[in-house]
């Protein structure tokens, strides 16, 4: 995976599993700063790119999850 994709994920991930505002607001703006620098880089949109890492950041959830070591039923 692109290294800059991965560090605007985590960027992401963290700001949605903050728990507090103020940690909130300072993970969105650390967020929304890799974003502007990475669109800025690439000539894409923000608000595109942003679609993109929502999108993506589903399947790197997915990705990371472990399957379960139990044998599916048949």
């Amino acid at each position: 995976m692109n290294p800059q994709l991965e560090a605007l994920l985590k960027a992401y991930d963290a700001f949605l599993q903050a728990r507090r505002d103020e940690d909130a607001v300072e993970l969105f703006a650390l967020y929304e700063s890799r974003l502007q620098d990475l669109a800025a880089g690439s000539n894409i949109e923000k608000e595109a790119l942003h679609r993109a890492v929502k999108i993506q950041y589903l399947r790197w959830l997915r990705a990371g999850s472990h399957p379960s070591t139990l044998p599916p039923r048949a």
